[in-house]
């Protein structure tokens, strides 16, 4: 049982993350996508990860609909390097300041 357990934990570090828009999140170097989801009502504009994502550096998250979360998944870029990516977001409080640290 505690082979199972470990080999869990080795998947969910190699995991590529799902981030709320307005928090951020941290991504391994094994990582190759980012997905941001939105639980608001409204889409949400994310600006700020051109650098750092295949969407560019401002695109938007649709809104949650129906019960689902609205989401987008982005590809990291292969010029991506190691370091934290601040970015803003349309829809979350100025005081947020949510980041990616890319590691």
């Amino acid at each position: 049982m505690t082979k199972h357990r470990a080999h869990k934990e080795h998947r969910a570090m190699t995991a590529n993350p799902t981030v709320d828009l307005c928090a951020g999140g941290t991504a391994s170097a094994g990582s190759t996508t980012i997905t941001f989801t939105n639980h608001r009502p409204n889409a949400c504009t994310i600006t700020g990860l051109g650098s750092l994502l295949s969407c560019g550096n401002s695109f938007s998250v649709p809104a949650k609909a129906n019960g689902v979360n609205g989401s987008i998944t982005c590809s990291i870029l292969p010029t991506a390097t190691a370091g934290t990516y601040p970015y803003q977001s349309s829809c979350c409080d100025d005081q947020t300041n949510p980041s990616i640290v890319y590691q």
